[in-house]
């Protein structure tokens, strides 16, 4: 049984392909290819590329990209969640830039606070990573109109992403804020940004294709506010298995790199770790690294929140997607996996950003499921072993021809497992390591030492071979080198419970190898104090390290769940290794936060007569939701009927497209999804009669492929004309005119109070609020989250932050609350509950899985 199989696990992905955002890639297009627009001159020197590669600043890289949007993640946490993907050895980060996020109302422009472009720029810099940024003006990304401001619908005339001067005014006015920002932020200006996709999945151009007016105008706005750097259209080699079952993705036709923009990991319909996806990307990402790819940019690698009403149909707050960091900044699986194929890249990435396929100069290996390939380049050979059985094998595996060698080791692979072999790499001036047949996880410069991360299974042997100069002086470990014929032969076994570290010295330069096993390997880390890496061994994150005079601060966590706690090893780039024991501390794991007592106000004020309306769009038939410029889910709309005689009435109206409920002189009188466009009514005396419709939703269309007008399409709200006539059919049809929307979660009158909550569901929009108190616990960090599974529809607000919509669409069962918005004692919580339902059973607790404790490690 081939490894292929496992895509089974995975098909249910494909068959949401057509109703869902990333398919594109999939989908018929007019026109494609996976092509990049070069740099300009000036940029040149510091971002370019060839067939081969990527060059930053001259160097051969490889590039791991993280997706990120800074629009899904608190201003506060952006640091945090940033040094989690650096940790994972990501060295860039891609992320949207979401018209409708800054520029929800036409005109009215944020790029403050949490919408600080600049400043998410500045701030990936400043961590030594790269920026790629997707400037749109079209997005997805599962966002509320796929990014689209609503005011773009109620434009006369308007058609999206074609050459229609509507359009493109608007997107002129938007990308005269945005590009400056992005253009002053390029590598070439000292910045992070080393790419720019322009547009996202339009059928009519991918990668460098420019079929009309409309891209053109793109390029030449874009260019014009001084894009400068590399940049492609739409996307390039989209898809949850990118590298597929290609052999080799080597393309003498394509001038650049292999590069995914989108490579899914794993799905927006997803939470939490995802067991069995971790060895399935992990094969998929080996492929890449394989096979000839030159980078790719995991989507989504930390998914985060979709707040405030930016939500599409398809999601609620939750856009965890499963991914490697949580919504909650919790550590999946599937992270441990990047983070092990991303350092091996980037550690190689000499070989990788400058390779061709090697067909002879290989090892050979004594089993026919296992597949060899190679890729050269002047930097050295990589192989890779690849089983492409389903279970585990055990095999013999002799030296390429010129390795000068002549050795050969048992490998064993697990079922799946793809395992790169190291040879003929030039480690510094005067040492090569010749053949590796081992599991490297890194090669981390520290200043004049070069030390080799090697892991494997617990008493197995790893071995290493090293062509040296003659005055090569072992200096740790002696009895596990030995000399032969000017080969270096590494040989040692690999500790169970610890790192093993030996050393040798060659004309002053001294290479360090340390071994651990398969689970150290996961809690291995690379961070950078002082200008030196550091390698920490043992926590199961290391976050943020401080030197303060003489000592260092390093920050670590651990999850609740009961994982085994290690030592903490410490190698600084010169002196002995240092150990910290870190000491079990009693910490108290909270799991529910009390609340204060319930109080309810009335959000159903449009029911009351009109004098108490304090903002309203008055039209002659109703209008669509979003043409008052409100941005929620929620609307009102009154109108008075007016008969002459009593009876029961039909009243009817063209479509409302999501959830309402139906008033009468302010008493409910019916509720449904109203499939059927029609309410029934007895009037029972002649004369006027206020009639109100509450309506919502639960998230705007993303507009896949949208290209035309969008004024009728997704129509939220009330669509008229509506007309009203006696059930029997007798009497003329009278068109209900003079109507008002109001907004359903402003802010309610000011004689609108807090009451005592009542004993009973009220059946209609209120409005709840409580408080929560936090008290601090020391050394643990509990993520906190809202459980609304007992309520209907809504939002929820802390300490005035918008938490999102629920339901959750997702299995999650609370809402997620970002720890920067709590604070120590008293914190309000505020709920806009569509149905009325009564929140008694609403609680806040801690999610054990995404919850850990904090340790301050110093040395």
């Amino acid at each position: 049984m081939k490894v292929n199989s496992v895509r089974k696990v995975v098909l249910f992905h494909f068959l949401l392909l057509i109703s869902i955002c990333h398919v594109s890639a999939q989908s018929p297009v007019a026109s494609r290819n996976d092509h990049i627009f070069p740099a300009a001159a000036a940029a040149k020197p510091f971002i370019d590329y060839d067939a081969r590669g990527f060059l930053i600043n001259g160097k051969r890289t490889f590039i791991a990209s993280a997706d990120m949007d800074y629009a899904r993640v608190p201003r506060a946490l952006w640091h945090d969640r940033l040094l989690r993907l650096k940790r994972a050895g990501f060295n860039a980060v891609e992320m949207y830039t979401f018209w409708n996020f800054h520029e929800p109302h036409e005109g009215r422009f944020d790029f403050t606070g949490d919408h600080d472009l600049d400043a998410y720029l500045k701030l990936i810099k400043s961590m030594d990573m790269y920026a790629i940024v997707r400037v749109g003006p079209y997005y997805c990304g599962e966002w509320s109109m796929g990014g689209f401001p609503i005011w773009l619908k109620f434009k006369p005339d308007l058609r999206v992403r074609e050459d229609n001067p509507q359009f493109l005014s608007a997107v002129d006015h938007f990308f005269d804020k945005l590009i400056p920002i992005v253009a002053n932020n390029q590598i070439n200006h000292g910045g992070s940004v080393i790419m720019v996709q322009l547009e996202n999945e339009h059928r009519a151009a991918w990668g460098t294709i420019t079929p009309n007016g409309y891209f053109r105008h793109l390029i030449d706005k874009t260019v014009s506010l001084g894009l400068q750097v590399p940049y492609f259209f739409s996307g390039l080699h989209s898809g949850n298995d990118p590298a597929g079952d290609l052999a080799n993705l080597d393309d003498v036709k394509r001038p650049n790199p292999w590069f995914s923009a989108e490579y899914w990991g794993v799905w927006f319909l997803n939470y939490g770790p995802q067991e069995q996806d971790s060895a399935i990307y992990d094969r998929r990402t080996w492929k890449i690294i394989a096979h000839g790819g030159n980078g790719y940019n995991v989507y989504m690698a930390h998914g985060g929140t979709n707040f405030d009403y930016n939500n599409d149909r398809d999601n609620a707050a939750s856009y965890d997607y499963g991914a490697s960091v949580g919504q909650a900044g919790d550590l999946r699986p599937l992270y441990y996996s990047f983070k092990r194929a991303n350092w091996f890249a980037r550690s190689f990435q000499d070989i990788l950003a400058n390779s061709t396929d090697e067909q002879d100069d290989k090892p050979k290996a004594s089993n026919n499921n296992v597949e060899v390939t190679a890729r050269k380049s002047p930097a050295g050979i990589l192989s890779f072993l690849n089983n492409t059985d389903s279970v585990a094998v055990r095999f013999r595996l002799q030296s390429a021809p010129n390795s000068g060698v002549g050795a050969s080791t048992i490998i064993k692979l697990a079922a799946g497992e793809i395992m790169p072999v190291v040879q003929d790499f030039q480690l510094t001036p005067q040492v090569k390591l010749a053949w590796a047949p081992a599991r490297i996880y890194g090669i981390v410069p520290q200043g004049n030492t070069t030390t080799l991360l090697v892991y494997g299974a617990p008493n197995s042997s790893v071995q290493l071979f090293f062509t040296v100069p003659n005055t090569t002086k072992i200096v740790e470990g002696d009895k596990s080198f030995k000399m032969m014929s000017g080969i270096l032969a590494f040989n040692a076994i690999i500790s169970s419970s610890s790192p093993s570290a030996y050393s040798f010295d060659a004309d002053g330069q001294r290479i360090r190898i340390i071994t651990i096993n398969d689970q150290l390997a996961s809690c291995a880390w690379i961070a950078e104090v002082g200008g030196q890496n550091h390698i920490i061994i043992g926590p199961n994150y290391a976050g943020d390290m401080i030197s303060q005079s003489n000592q260092t601060k390093l920050i670590t966590e651990q999850p609740w769940a009961n994982k085994p706690i290690y030592p903490t090893w410490i190698f600084k780039p010169i002196g002995p290794v240092v150990q910290v024991n870190p000491k079990p501390q009693p910490v108290q794991h909270l799991t529910q936060l009390k609340l204060g007592a319930w109080q309810v106000k009335d959000a159903s004020w449009p029911l009351q007569p009109m004098k108490y309306y304090f903002e309203s769009l008055v039209s002659e038939n109703p209008k669509e939701m979003g043409a008052d410029g409100n941005l929620s889910a929620e609307a009102w709309y009154t109108t008075t009927l007016q008969v002459k005689e009593t009876g029961n009435y039909i009243l009817r109206y063209k479509a409302i497209n999501d959830r309402a409920l139906f008033f009468l002189n302010g008493n409910k009188i019916d509720s449904a999804s109203v499939p059927d466009k029609r309410v029934k009514l007895y009037l029972e005396k002649n004369g006027a009669y206020n009639f109100t419709v509450f309506i919502a939703h639960d998230g705007r269309n993303k507009l896949i492929f949208k290209v035309g007008n969008i004024d009728t399409l997704d129509m939220k709200g009330l669509t008229g004309p509506v007309t009203l006539q006696k059930l029997d059919g007798s009497g003329l049809i009278a068109t209900i005119h003079n109507w008002q929307m109001v907004n359903g979660t402003e802010t309610p009158p000011q004689n609108a109070v807090w009451k005592p909550l009542p004993s009973k569901n009220l059946g209609r929009p209120q409005f709840y609020r409580t408080t929560l108190n936090l008290s601090v616990t020391k050394g643990s960090r509990p993520i906190w989250r809202v459980n609304t599974t007992s309520l209907g529809h809504g939002s929820v607000w802390v300490n005035g932050h918008n938490l999102g919509r629920y339901p959750e669409k997702i299995k999650i069962n609370g809402m997620y609350i970002p720890e920067c918005w709590l604070k120590t004692g008293s914190n309000a919580l505020v709920i806009y509950e569509d149905d009325g339902l009564l929140p008694t059973k609403v609680t806040v607790e801690s999610e054990a899985a995404a919850s850990r404790d904090v340790q301050v490690l110093r040395f």
